[in-house]
């Protein structure tokens, strides 16, 4: 399988309280993403998980690595390649005062990779894909929180990126809507012939089980990688599965024999 993002030799560190020494957050970590993958960073508060998104993006530079691989090219030569990439965040971060659709025209223009041509196109498309095409010209505090999500995922969608960086995106939502979410973007994300690459935050076991095809584990900082699953099982997948349950008894054991974190 093609590499997708490569993190090599990353070390992070961030300056000590009062004089006091760094607080190192990676010290050589390297991680591979495979193209096509939904891969899951699990992993305890404070570990780093968002943070190797920022490094991945661009928006935060590390204190060394020897590189910071994109479709073979270092970001940190070429920065053109973030714009493979599209970030959906905790929050949905919609503007108030626009519209659903207005608010994906903005997506749209902030990235500019899309002729705009197309735009009217895409946004119906992607709309249409998440049950929204109705609510398009409505404002965000007019839908409920996950209608909102669910527009932030059209906001990043309708660029079409190679790459989608989520970060801990449904923590927030209550667990119905958030399972709905989840079998949202699973469909969405399983409906085009050649699959993008999603690198998905969390820190909810049940979550990572009922999503990922690749699962990375990561220990609290100094964080590094204590587990690797690939999880070959189809979608969707009901919570009550007994697969699906497995699995979470599998992540919970490694996180106490390798991470250290007892439930």
């Amino acid at each position: 399988m093609t590499v997708k993002v490569s993190l090599r030799d990353l070390h992070l560190a961030f300056p000590g309280r009062d004089g006091a020494g760094d607080k190192v957050i990676y010290e050589n970590l390297n991680l591979d993403i495979d193209e096509g993958s939904f891969t899951v960073l699990l992993g305890p508060s404070g570990c780093g998980k968002s943070t190797l998104l920022n490094i991945t993006n661009g928006l935060l530079k590390p204190t060394s690595a020897s590189g910071i691989i994109v479709d073979g090219n270092d970001l940190r030569d070429q920065p053109e390649m973030s714009r493979k990439m599209a970030y959906v965040f905790q929050g949905a971060r919609l503007l108030r005062w626009k519209t659903l659709a207005q608010n994906a025209e903005f997506g749209l223009a902030g990235l500019n990779v899309q002729p705009k041509e197309k735009w009217q196109g895409l946004m119906e498309k992607y709309f249409s894909a998440v049950g929204l095409k109705d609510y398009m010209n409505h404002y965000p505090h007019q839908v409920s929180g996950g209608m909102q999500q669910r527009a932030s995922i059209v906001r990043a969608w309708v660029n079409e990126p190679e790459i989608l960086l989520m970060d801990e995106p449904f923590s927030h939502l209550d667990e119905i809507t958030a399972a709905t979410m989840r079998r949202i973007l699973i469909d969405l994300w399983r409906q085009d012939e050649t699959r993008r690459t999603i690198i998905f935050v969390t820190h909810d076991i049940a979550e990572a089980a009922q999503m990922a095809s690749d699962i990375v584990m990561l220990t609290p900082a100094p964080s590094s990688i204590c587990y690797r699953r690939k999880v070959d099982m189809p979608w969707p997948r009901a919570m009550e599965s007994d697969e699906v349950i497995d699995l979470e008894k599998e992540l919970r054991r490694a996180f106490s024999e390798k991470a250290g974190i007892r439930f």
